[in-house]
């Protein structure tokens, strides 16, 4: 058995393991790309990073009531940024599975036989009378041993896409509260 294994002793396990994940890694870093280039031109003008915002502008006209409960419109005007209110599709690679399975199966016959053939005769002739006796005697011994070895190897490779950082759901929670208005002059 020792001398099958030793015949997994030369193959490349770490490039056949490996470089699957590393081609989804990649895979996932074009992902990546495609997300960010996706995020920079709904975020800046022409896509240029650090250029003018695209930003959504409209006026609403919003009921104020004053101090003697008289109500009046009041028009404002919204300055939401697109990025905030498009859903970005974000795809990522979920889960990624290497499964290696390798069989090396020898058998060995070995057989062997042995044939032995003897003839003999033997002549007789005693007062006229004459007589011949022959044989032949055959032997033959088959000898069969068969030898099976076999080896086989699973391994199992997981790898996950981790959690959003925290810093991306702060970030996102910062796009969120920029639509929201805040108390201006102490009101």
């Amino acid at each position: 058995m020792a001398d099958i294994a030793s015949k997994f002793s030369g193959l490349p396990l770490g490039l056949l393991i490996c470089t699957p994940i590393i081609e989804v890694a990649k895979g996932q870093a074009e992902l990546c790309n495609v997300y960010l280039n996706y995020v920079f031109k709904l975020a800046y003008k022409d896509g240029k990073v650090g250029g003018e915002t695209n930003v959504v502008s409209f006026n609403l006209h919003r009921p104020v009531t004053d101090d003697q409960g008289n109500i009046s419109q009041q028009e404002i005007v919204v300055n939401a940024p697109l990025i905030s209110l498009v859903p970005v599709p974000a795809f990522t690679m979920q889960e990624a599975t290497v499964q290696f399975t390798m069989e090396l199966k020898e058998q060995v016959v070995d057989s062997s036989s042995k044939t032995t053939t003897k003839t003999d005769s033997f002549d007789a002739s005693y007062w006229g009378f004459h007589a011949k006796l022959s044989g032949t005697v055959t032997s033959s011994a088959s000898n069969t041993r068969t030898t099976d070895q076999s080896a086989k190897y699973n391994i199992y490779a997981r790898a996950a896409q981790q959690p959003p950082a925290e810093g991306m759901a702060k970030l996102s929670t910062v796009f969120a509260s920029v639509i929201e208005p805040i108390p201006a002059g102490g009101k």
